[in-house]
């Protein structure tokens, strides 16, 4: 069996300061595990439009398509899985969005024979075995899948099934044109010409979502913390060393700092043959504190992504940050005293935003730009993106919930108006002016000589 997997390109217009400068994880994961087990019965390419443009006549040399769907990019998913039904192949549609949305997609669209929610390297083998004509597979014991049955109800698979990390195979970056991603780096990164990067992740899942419910504007659908193996991962970083001059990785779990026994481990584990590779990561502003620095230094970290969100204390309580100005300059702080590059983030928007907090917010970033050691920004206007809480308060608070609930295309730019309209105390060109200044203040003061990113 011939099969693609693909990333669409986006159809809805975003930014993102590092939009094909990393390999897509998620697919190459699923590629590495059907080859693992079916081996020479599969044929398997890769096509991600982060860095290459899919030919849509190609699709007729494939008999299953696999589609990776996002809120950003369902739109060309449909599209392209039109095309790939005209060439008589096999449709699978898998992401975040089909995982919330899948129901509204069965029902309007006749397009995906199959969808797969959440993790899908086990369904998707399965789906496969079973297409291949495998009598000791049966579809509605496949688990995760969604489909048509033939009265042409939508029929939900009751089984569930989440990985265990450790069982995976390190996902292979033999199915991408890995160089790609390196150049795309230089070109955004022109100072960093010796930088090769690369990316990993050690964990799945948010320990703060765990115990508060997560952030309002947070659509990760991961329930419960996972770790990968430590010696897994640090092969895994070998390999990128030795095959593709890899010397800088982006670990790009939700939180680096989950478990901090975890993260010291990890740190003290790695391998002489690893010391020259540096690290970026992700961390909450509180779990910044100085017995963390000396495994930062440990780990060569020399980039901390902060979810700051906003410089509203009111705002900040009552989104569920756990956290206050006075601790997102201590964290800004005790990361810059020790020369490690900090990258803040900013959500505008949040509930019961006005512009007394957007003042707030922005008076904040003046300080942090004049504290000196930033590396880039990150600011953006909430959307509510399906699996969010955001996107709940839309549907059951709203009259437009009534009509978004049957949907399965989301118009985020009508939504991200709509929620501010709905949710906040200030009008949305207020928010877009503040968001221009806060962009225009931090470009002013960036290390990078001006570049403004936004994630």
């Amino acid at each position: 069996m011939r099969i693609l997997l693909c990333n669409p390109k986006n159809s809805q217009g975003t930014k993102h300061s590092r939009k094909g400068m990393y390999v897509p994880l998620g697919i190459l994961s699923i590629a590495t595990y059907l080859k693992q087990n079916l081996d020479d019965q599969v044929e398997i390419d890769v096509c991600d439009e982060d860095v290459e443009v899919l030919k849509v006549d190609s699709l007729q040399h494939y008999d299953l398509v696999g589609f990776y769907s996002t809120t950003f990019n369902y739109g060309q998913a449909v599209q392209y899985a039109y095309f790939a039904n005209e060439y008589g192949c096999i449709t699978v549609l898998g992401g975040p969005h089909p995982s919330i949305l899948a129901n509204n997609i069965m029902n309007n669209r006749n397009c995906f024979d199959y969808i797969i929610k959440f993790e899908a390297e086990l369904p998707f083998l399965k789906l496969v075995q079973y297409l291949s004509g495998d009598g000791n597979i049966d579809l509605f014991d496949i688990p995760n899948l969604v489909y048509k049955s033939a009265d042409g109800n939508v029929t939900c698979n009751n089984k569930f099934h989440e990985n265990k990390l450790e069982e995976l195979p390190i996902p292979s970056r033999d199915f991408v044109p890995f160089d790609l991603y390196v150049d795309n780096y230089k070109k955004i990164y022109p100072d960093k010409g010796h930088t090769r990067p690369g990316s990993i992740y050690s964990s799945k899942g948010c320990s703060w979502r765990d115990k508060t419910g997560g952030c309002v504007f947070c659509a990760r659908l991961e329930e419960g913390t996972r770790f990968r193996d430590i010696n897994q991962i640090w092969t895994e970083i070998q390999l990128l060393r030795d095959k593709y001059d890899v010397n800088s990785i982006w670990d790009i779990s939700d939180d680096n700092l989950n478990n901090r026994d975890w993260f010291k481990d990890f740190a003290k584990r790695r391998p002489t043959g690893c010391k020259d590779l540096s690290f970026f990561i992700y961390s909450r502003v509180n779990y910044i504190r100085p017995d963390i620095i000396e495994y930062f230094k440990e780990l060569n970290v020399e980039e901390v992504f902060l979810g700051v969100e906003s410089g509203d204390d009111k705002l900040l309580k009552s989104s569920f940050k756990g956290q206050t100005r006075k601790s997102i300059m201590g964290a800004i702080k005790l990361l810059k005293d020790n020369n490690i590059r900090y990258f803040p983030s900013f959500v505008l928007g949040l509930p019961g935003e006005s512009e007394e907090s957007l003042i707030n917010t922005y008076n904040l970033c003046k300080d942090i730009a004049e504290l000196g050691g930033l590396d880039r920004i990150s600011t953006t206007i909430l959307k509510p993106i399906p699996g969010s809480k955001s996107f709940e308060m839309v549907l059951n608070k709203t009259k437009y919930g009534k009509d978004l609930l049957r949907m399965d295309e989301v118009d985020l730019a009508f939504l991200e108006k709509y929620w501010v309209n709905q949710f906040t105390d200030v009008d949305y060109n207020v928010i877009l002016e503040y968001k221009e200044n806060v962009d225009s203040l931090m470009s002013k003061y960036s290390v990078f000589g001006g570049s403004v990113y936004e994630e």
